[in-house]
């Protein structure tokens, strides 16, 4: 039993040593403007704590790259430093580009976000979808949630017109605009049959967001990678408590060349965030994306205050056309912003139109080790308890120290990073 305790006893040394740990290499590289400096401390802390592997962080203010940073790991093995030219799958975050892409249409007099679906897409009106307007698909409001009863293999998913037969014929979750929920990979394809169906050019969303959105801003984003770049893209990594999911199925180059375009974005944060920054003013070169009016359109939310979301356990998210809007739930910088999140890898677009900001972080892994070095100490405690009672208030001590030095290490960085 003494073994026992001294091995818990040097397991919560290491642990507060790894916490301060000083010097690690992060291979954290690029540029920050002066008076943004703290911003380049936190980036490298994170790898530091273990919290990312390898990541990109990218803000434009006023019109201005003031922090462009990379760092950290290619490759779980530590092999390749992931820099400057590194592209990363961001999911969720792609539907914003689906957003501006159908925004741009807007402004071009193409579509209309209060006319119907039909009026473009005559073959979407069956099942009772007829009244179904651009802005229900646009806002998550279209009832149409998830591809119903089908069991399609990642070659259905893949084949665009495949989807799009089985959209059409589809009875919508609920009656279209009559209360809202999250559509994870439909508004993908819902948005961009409507830009398919009006674009003059009769291109494929991801050429449209190529030719209209990425050469315009001198940046980098496919929905739809091209071969060419697949040697660019990182692998998802994902360390939780759970058996590794489908993710990997993201790490398929096949799934990375198809359009699937609320979910297989793939771009780095300079690229996103200097996307961004061309909506809300002029850049060096090119000119904003987006009118004011169209922006203001396209940010406003038309969700009704509180509304439950009713695929995502009825909390109250909030959309405009295709973008997040502030609320309770996308709650960054505060009123005002707009952009989109991504679930299952950290990856955010926040644009706060007030102070012309714009943050973009797109990062590979998000690292859980602390959490699982804290129930390793409980379940310890619990083991020895059982097998003798004497010991109990040694291992409860320790693993309150554990917890205390994780809980003081989280605050701080949360503090520093609020100032």
């Amino acid at each position: 039993m003494r073994f026992i305790v001294i091995g818990s006893v040097l397991v919560c040394i290491a642990i507060s040593f790894k916490i301060d740990l000083p010097h690690v290499n992060c291979n954290v590289d690029g540029t920050v403007q002066t008076g943004w400096e703290p911003i380049r401390d936190l980036f490298q802390k994170n790898f530091q704590d273990n919290r990312d592997l390898g990541a990109s962080l990218a803000v434009y203010h006023q019109g201005e790259l003031v922090v462009n940073l990379w760092g950290g790991w290619f490759d779980k093995q530590k092999t390749k430093p992931y820099d400057n030219d590194t592209l990363q799958l961001v999911f969720s975050t792609s539907k914003g580009l689906v957003a501006m892409a159908v925004a741009l249409c807007v402004q071009r007099g193409l579509l209309n976000y209060t006319d119907m679906v039909i009026k473009y897409w005559p073959e979407y009106g069956q099942c009772g979808k007829e009244n179904t307007t651009v802005a229900d698909i646009m806002s998550h409001r279209a009832g149409l949630p998830a591809l119903r009863n089908t069991n399609l293999s990642i070659h259905e998913y893949l084949n665009w017109c495949s989807v799009i037969d089985k959209l059409e014929k589809q009875e919508p979750y609920w009656i279209p605009g009559t209360q809202h929920g999250y559509h994870p990979y439909t508004y993908g394809w819902l948005a961009g049959e409507l830009v398919r169906r009006v674009d003059i050019q009769k291109r494929t969303l991801g050429q449209f967001v190529t030719d209209e959105i990425a050469k315009q801003t001198q940046s980098e984003f496919y929905i739809g990678l091209p071969e060419e770049n697949e040697h660019q893209t990182n692998s998802l990594l994902q360390e939780t408590l759970l058996p590794y999911s489908e993710l990997d199925k993201f790490n398929d180059p096949k799934v990375h060349q198809a359009e699937i375009p609320a979910a297989n974005g793939i771009t780095n944060a300079r690229s996103l965030a200097r996307i961004y920054a061309s909506l809300i003013g002029d850049l060096d070169t090119p000119k904003r994306l987006l009118n004011e009016i169209v922006l203001k359109q396209a940010t406003k939310s038309n969700t009704p205050e509180n509304e439950p979301d009713q695929v995502l356990m009825h909390i109250p998210t909030m959309f405009g056309m295709g973008f997040m809007t502030y609320g309770s739930v996308f709650n960054v910088m505060g009123p005002g912003t707009f952009g989109h999140n991504a679930a299952v890898i950290v990856s955010m677009a926040v644009v706060v139109i007030s102070s012309a900001l714009v943050i973009i972080f797109v990062a590979v892994v998000i690292s859980v080790a602390v959490v699982v070095v804290v129930v390793f100490m409980l379940v310890i405690a619990v083991l020895i308890a059982v097998l003798s009672s004497i010991v109990v208030f040694m291992i409860v001590v320790i693993v309150v120290v554990v917890a205390m030095v994780v809980i003081i290490s989280e605050v701080k960085g949360i503090l520093k990073l609020r100032k």
